[in-house]
């Protein structure tokens, strides 16, 4: 049995040593509950990664990078941006991480939450510059991806080189910022964070940025962040409480 069934199945047993048999509505309450949690912790999974290579063969020509996630069709190949300048990575290296979608503006698990900035949404703020710039790659031509990708390797690293462009770039997102991003879909960006976040060691893999499809788009089937599920659980809950436990 794995340790999720387990404690599934020890929840279970608390629940008929604790509510009687004849209490259907709290037994029933109290089993909502586990479904809900046990998706929660389900979903907290991290999910493995291959890195392929670099564009032209060399980290220095930026985007795209190109990862795999373990399990997706062979050539389910994602065209990553990397927003991390300080670590490294080498082609066949394999990683497990957590997928963060922007969309969902909780970057908790992600390299850079804990930047040091005006409030507590700063590093937010910089990932969803990031994202902004991420995105204007499917408008841009290639020649304009490395320097896109070198004013997000700036954004989270000052010390990175940045040139003209580069600093173009950086105004066009503060600018952006400053309007509130106006349409810009950052359910279609998704974060993959080593699950050692916030790791030293230089030769670690680093953080990636990718466009998938858009988490918000109807009949589409995602995989809600944590926090997205406790939210439902506890709306769930509510809802199952006013009608039975009146």
């Amino acid at each position: 049995m794995s340790e999720q069934g387990f404690e599934g199945s020890w929840f279970c047993w608390k629940v008929e040593a604790i509510v009687p048999r004849g209490d259907g509505n709290m037994r029933k309450l109290l089993i909502l509950a586990v479904v809900v949690f046990a998706a929660m912790y389900a979903q907290a999974d991290p999910i493995e990664f291959t890195f392929l290579g670099w564009n032209g063969g060399d980290w220095q020509n930026g985007f795209p990078y190109f990862i795999h996630q373990d399990g997706a069709p062979p050539d389910a190949v994602e065209a990553a941006m990397c927003d991390d300048y300080v670590h490294g990575g080498m082609p066949g290296d394999t990683w497990f991480a957590n997928v963060t979608n922007l969309g969902s503006q909780d970057v908790i698990k992600t390299r850079f939450d804990t930047i040091p900035g005006d409030d507590s949404l700063y590093s937010l703020l910089l990932y969803n510059k990031a994202g902004w710039l991420l995105l204007e790659t499917q408008v841009e031509p290639s020649s304009e991806w490395l320097p896109i990708n070198m004013a997000v390797w700036n954004i989270f690293d000052p010390s990175a080189p940045c040139n003209t462009e580069c600093m173009a770039w950086q105004s066009a997102a503060q600018n952006e910022a400053r309007l509130g991003f106006p349409g810009v879909d950052f359910n279609k960006v998704y974060i993959v964070t080593p699950v050692n976040q916030h790791d030293p060691d230089p030769n670690s893999i680093q953080e990636f940025m990718y466009i998938g499809e858009d988490s918000s788009s109807p009949g589409r089937a995602t995989a809600p962040e944590p926090g997205t599920f406790l939210l439902m659980g506890t709306g769930v809950l509510a809802a199952f409480g006013r009608r039975f436990l009146k």
